[in-house]
């Protein structure tokens, strides 16, 4: 075992641990740069509808530790709850009017989530063994591809609520009211 093995650990589990405050961190960096218009707002909502919508269906169709869910929106992507994140952070950029906001934004999300991910395959390979490989190597992590498969399986409710994505919502809300506050007091 190098050296590098170690701290290479150490840094993994502490970027596996800092995805609460970097996502604080990346809101506020949209917040301190945001010149928001009522067109980057409107533009932004219309991105983060899209965002949501596609962490809604995906928590309509996981079933978490219980099976490889393969059907819905994880046949184009083994990630989209983290890619319906990453619609939501762009889309709060746009709604910001920052370009530089942004510039923080996107390597940062791929600096803190990508080890995440990577973390969720291990275990998930752990427990699920050749079908979770097999799924690894069909489908892609997070640039979505679609197919047929996207039309498949069962959504449910229930599992949304299950998930809690309404306190996702609620956040997502919240967000864009201070942004609109910060339009509104900067005069748009």
């Amino acid at each position: 075992m190098t050296s590098e093995q170690p701290h290479g650990k150490k840094l993994h589990r502490l970027l596996l641990r800092a995805r609460i405050p970097a996502s604080v961190l990346m809101a506020l960096a949209i917040l301190g740069f945001a010149r928001p218009s009522i067109s980057s707002l409107l533009a932004g909502l219309a991105i983060v509808a899209l965002g949501e919508s596609l962490r809604i269906w995906a928590s309509g169709h996981i079933h978490k530790m219980a099976e490889v869910t393969q059907t819905g929106p994880y046949a184009m992507c083994r990630h989209p709850l983290y890619l319906g994140h990453f619609i939501i952070a762009i889309s709060f950029c746009t709604a910001a009017a920052s370009w530089i906001a942004l510039l923080i934004v996107v390597p940062a999300f791929f600096i803190i989530y990508a080890p995440t991910w990577k973390n969720e395959e291990g275990y998930l390979t752990g427990q699920f063994g050749d079908v979770y490989r097999d799924y690894m190597q069909s489908t892609p992590a997070l640039w979505p591809h679609f197919n047929h498969r996207c039309l498949s399986g069962s959504f449910d409710w229930q599992l949304v609520k299950q998930h809690r994505e309404w306190n996702h919502i609620a956040l997502l809300l919240a967000g864009l009211l201070v942004l609109t506050g910060i339009g509104y007091f900067r005069g748009f």
